[in-house]
Order: C-alpha cells, then structure tokens, then sequence
C-alpha cells in the first residue's frame, strides 16, 4: 500500500511535469523536456523544504498560534527563505550559469512565496477534505442512532444484534440474538422510532430486521421469513410486496 509520503511526492512530480509543460518564465525556447526535468526537481526540492518546516511550525508555534491555519501559513514563510537560495542553486548546477545568490534571492523571493503559498493552500484543502470524510465515516448514521436508543429500552443482557419484534396486547415482545424481552411499548411507536432502520414490517402484528432473515418460504400458501434464531415470522397479504420490494429472497 503506498504510503503518505510517496503519494505526497507523486503529487508534487505532477505538479513539476505541470508546470514544465507550461514552459513558464521564459522557459518556453528550451526543449520541453528540459522545462519539465527542471520544475520536477525544483517541486520535489521544494516538497523536502517546506514539508518539515510546515511541521515544525504547526508544531512548535501552537502556544502563541492557535489556528493551524496561520502555523501553516508562517511554516511556508519561513520555507521560502532557504527555497528561495536553493532555486537559483539549483539553476546554477542545471544550466551551467553563475548567478548572483543575494541579488537572485529578491527577484526569487516573491515567487517562491506564492507559489509555496498557493500550494501550502492546496494541500490544506486537501487535508481538510480528508479529516471531514474520516470525521463522516467514523461519525454513527441515523440508523445506527435509532437502533442504538432502542435497544437501550432493553435489560443490559437482552441487547444485542436486533431480529424482530411483534405486538403482544400492550406490550412489544422484541427479539435479540440475546433472546427476547417483553417491553410496554406500542407497536406503532417502535416502527416509527426505527424508521430510518433497514427493516419492514410483514405484518399488521410483525416487524422484522432485514439482515436477520435467513430465508423465505412458504407453508400451506402462507409466506413465512425464517430468521437466524429460527424464528418463523408471517408475511400478510397486505405487506408482501414490501418483502418483495426488500430484495430479501
């Protein structure tokens, strides 16, 4: 599995083979593959400058920083001073021209503050992006919401993986892979409290969980689901096409 870094650096040779072809400053009399050697080295060199420097500031300047956003943005500050001799550096010993490195260093500047700058931006977006996925898939569903307030209305030992549950005069007989408990509870206000679950009712007296029906079949003309503790429930005429509509078979 590729690791952090090395996607990071994938990402930043694209960019480098990017902005080769693009052929800017000037670069566009030279052939392509020089334009696009260079940036690709020039980005990767920048990747291994402002990488650490970008840490070490989100690190070291929390006390006084308390956005990351602003350690970020001081990081690629700080990054651009050294980036900013090694571009001309890095000119010199690829081209073969001297170059003066302090006057060099006010024309570099600048650009490598933007260009750090508008990648720095970029690759905060892209981590924010990341944190709100991993933040959604860890955050619990609505279903799982509704399942969880439910089962809390069970005794601790009978809570468990949800099978089904039917009504039984006023009270609601709910069955668990714990077995089953009698709560005083209505009918209705139990459909209506799973609602967003993925289970039907089969009946005017029945509800099932969708993932515990272990298999569909029929007695004397009678549908019936056969649950993973064995239970058999009824399928009435009135709610079969939700069985059929389920896609359980």
């Amino acid at each position: 599995m590729i690791t952090q870094k090395a996607y990071d650096l994938l990402v930043v040779v694209g960019v480098g083979l990017f902005v080769g072809f693009l052929s800017p400053f000037g670069m566009d009399a030279l052939p392509l593959y020089v334009s696009i050697s260079y940036w690709v080295i020039i980005c990767v060199v920048g990747y291994l400058v402002y990488h650490p420097i970008i840490d070490q500031c989100d690190k070291r300047c929390s006390p006084f920083l308390a956005s990351h956003w602003q350690r970020v943005a001081m990081g690629a500050f700080v990054a651009s001073i050294p980036m900013s001799f090694l571009v001309p550096l890095v000119t010199t010993l690829y081209f073969g021209k001297s170059v003066s490195m302090a006057s060099d260093f006010f024309n570099v500047f600048p650009k490598t503050l933007v260009i750090g700058g508008v990648i720095t931006i970029v690759s905060l977006i892209k981590e924010t992006l990341v944190e709100q996925q991993a933040q959604l898939e860890q955050s619990p569903t609505i279903s799982d919401t509704q399942l969880s307030k439910f089962l809390a209305l069970l005794p601790v030992e009978k809570r468990g993986q949800l099978y089904a549950f039917e009504s039984a005069d006023h009270y609601l007989k709910v069955y668990t892979d714990k077995g089953h408990h009698l709560l005083l509870m209505r009918f209705k206000d139990a459909v209506d409290m799973l609602e967003d679950y993925p289970g039907l009712q089969t009946h005017r007296s029945w509800w099932v969980a969708i993932s515990a029906v272990a298999q569909v079949t029929k007695e004397n003309r009678k549908t019936l689901l056969i649950l993973e503790n064995n239970l058999k429930v009824p399928v009435s005429k009135t709610y079969a096409d939700n069985v059929k509509n389920s896609g359980i078979h």
